[in-house]
This record gives C-alpha cells, structure tokens and sequence, in this order.
C-alpha cells in the first residue's frame, strides 16, 4: 500500500517508533502460514503495523483490535487506519492491562503481536491468557535490545513453565534414548518417541528469533 511508504518515511522524520523492516518480512511469512482471523495488537503507535498486517488478514474477513495509551498517537492512527479504509481495525485508547478485555475481544484469539511498554509484557501475558488458546500465536518485539527490561515477561514464563526452544544444530547428532533403560528392539522405541512427541506437542515453547544485528523477537507457539 502506498501509504504504508509514506507513512514510514513521516514517522521516520518524526522518529516515531514503528516495526522494523525485518520484523514486517517475518510477519508477512508468519501471517501467511497461520492465516489468523482474530488478531490483537498492544500499542498500535500510529496504526503502521496495524494497516500493514491487514493487508494479509482482510481477504479471510478478518479483524484487528489494537490498543494504543498515548491518546495522540491514537487519534493519528485512526486516521491513518481511515485513510487506508481498513475498516476492520477497530482500535482503543486504552492502557491494555486495564481495559475491559473480556468485552472488547470476543476470544479465542488466533494471533498477538506484543510492542508496547517493555517492563510490563508480563502483565501483558496475565491478560492475554483470558482471552488466548494454547494454540494462539504470540509475537513479542524487541525482546534483544530490551532484554534487560523483561523480568516480568520471563518471570511468566517460567511460572508457566513456558520453555526456550532451541534447534538442533546441523551436524549435531543425538541419540535421544542415550543412558534410558530401552530394549532397543523397534516397537518399544516407535512407542517411546510417540510418548516423547504427544508430551512435546502439548508443551507451550518459546523461540528467540535475531531479525537485525542488535533485534529480534520472541515467538511463542509459532
């Protein structure tokens, strides 16, 4: 969208904060894959991002809630949002902790995307379980920069038992079964990786993701 140019160069000369250009391409590969209908947004800023993830949720009739507590940026990302005519982005001026969420959002919800005050993404998560899945998405931003600010979000983590996730690295090799008593023959072991998996599968895990030299993000059931 042409706006969405302009609209970057503006807040660039205002040097209003807005997703970075990495952080746009991972959710265009995000939002793509999942195909959420239901989506939040904390501190929707200037509506940038808002606009910009509605172009991938518009044609499955989807919607975006965003909240914003600087009142000013608010009322700018209104009429941004109106200007572009993405009338399915309905937006609050609210301090997301304290709004009436339950009444806002109609929940499950299928997909968050978290860029507000960095000290309070714990808080964040509190709520968001009221009106989440186990299944929801959740991207936190600028979680490398920051990382000094987030006690709370992984204080939640951890009191959730919500763990890192790290991939295997290429040419590592494990024997998942090294030092278990296993007989070793086929059909105890097809068995005991099907109990591995189901445990897995039903396992909240996180993934640190390094978009930019100095940036990235925190995903959470992508």
């Amino acid at each position: 969208m042409e706006i969405l140019k302009t609209l970057r160069k503006t807040c660039k000369e205002k040097q209003i904060p807005i997703i970075s250009l990495a952080t746009e391409n991972f959710l265009w590969k995000l939002l793509r894959k999942h195909k959420p209908k239901i989506c939040i947004e904390i501190w929707g800023a200037v509506g940038y991002s808002s606009i910009y993830m509605w172009e991938l949720i518009n044609t499955r009739e989807g919607k975006i809630t965003s909240f914003e507590i600087c009142y000013p940026a608010y009322l700018e990302g209104l009429q941004n949002t109106k200007q572009s005519r993405c009338y399915n982005i309905i937006s609050y001026p609210y301090d997301f902790r304290y709004a009436p969420i339950k009444k806002l959002v109609q929940g499950p919800v299928d997909f968050i995307f978290i860029d507000g005050q960095k000290s309070q993404y714990g808080e964040y998560m509190e709520i968001i379980e009221k009106i989440s899945s186990p299944h929801t998405v959740i991207v936190i931003d600028d979680v490398i920069k920051y990382y000094n600010k987030l006690s709370s979000l992984y204080g939640y983590l951890e009191k959730k038992q919500i763990k890192h996730f790290e991939p295997q690295k290429k040419g590592v090799k494990r024997d998942f079964f090294e030092g278990e008593n296993c007989t070793g023959d086929f059909w105890h072991r097809k068995h005991k990786w099907n109990e591995v998996f189901s445990d897995f599968k039903n396992r909240r895990v996180y993934k640190i993701l390094q978009l930019e030299p100095d940036d990235g993000i925190m995903l959470i059931n992508g």
